[in-house]
């Protein structure tokens, strides 16, 4: 039996995030510029929070490319780096492809999970919250992993911090990215993940990021 984080473990846990989440925007909006310093002490004092919580979500953004630490330099933001976005989604086609192989067939709860979050993706496009759209069909993919029950794949998934990088991803494709397109790609790929079609999915998966990337590199 797993054991519970201790209550403070979590508290600090969720103020990273809600650090990290204003670090992005900032970051993302221009007004923390490329080659802004940021100190870990200011931000606490303006977070209102210890140094623990900033350090974590600076490291966490250091992974995703937005920031980098020098050593007697300090941390300081970086211009976003589309052939590194590219060269991530490259090797995450790769790992969800395999997962699909590793994951099919799919148990019966497993594929209502997935029709819940096409399900999902079909609302928000309906409503065109691109944002919450992009959050669902995030969900998605990450479940393409959980299913495949193998705790690297998730670890190595996780560590690239996809929300981050989905954001950054919006940034560039919003104009060209068509809620519509991409909903029905996801479909399609729902569709053979519970039909228990292996080639197909493996197909599918392949497809969502070979039109994701052509976006990209229409930039």
């Amino acid at each position: 039996m797993s054991k519970l984080l201790p209550k403070s473990v979590i508290k600090r846990t969720c103020m990273r995030d809600r650090i990290r989440e204003q670090l992005v925007a900032r970051i993302l909006e221009g007004s923390y510029p490329p080659g802004m310093r940021l100190k870990e002490l200011v931000l606490a004092e303006e977070f209102g929070v210890s140094q623990a919580p900033v350090r974590e979500a600076l490291r966490e953004l250091e992974a995703t490319g937005l920031l980098t630490t020098e050593r007697y330099c300090g941390t300081r933001v970086c211009a976003a780096d589309l052939n590194a976005l590219k060269e991530a989604y490259e090797l995450r086609a790769v790992l969800e492809m395999r997962a699909v192989e590793l994951a099919l067939p799919l148990h019966p709860e497993m594929s209502k999970r997935f029709e819940a979050d096409i399900g999902r993706m079909r609302g928000f496009a309906g409503s065109n919250a691109r944002d919450d759209y992009v959050g669902a069909a995030l969900q998605l993919h990450r479940r393409l992993i959980e299913a495949c029950a193998n705790r690297f794949f998730l670890r190595t998934w996780d560590a690239f911090h996809w929300d981050v990088r989905a954001r950054i991803t919006l940034r560039y494709v919003d104009d060209a990215l068509n809620l519509d397109a991409t909903l029905q790609r996801h479909v399609v790929l729902v569709e053979h993940l519970v039909a228990g079609r292996v080639a197909e999915s493996v197909q599918a998966v392949r497809a969502t990021f070979d039109a994701l990337i052509s976006m990209l590199e229409a930039e």
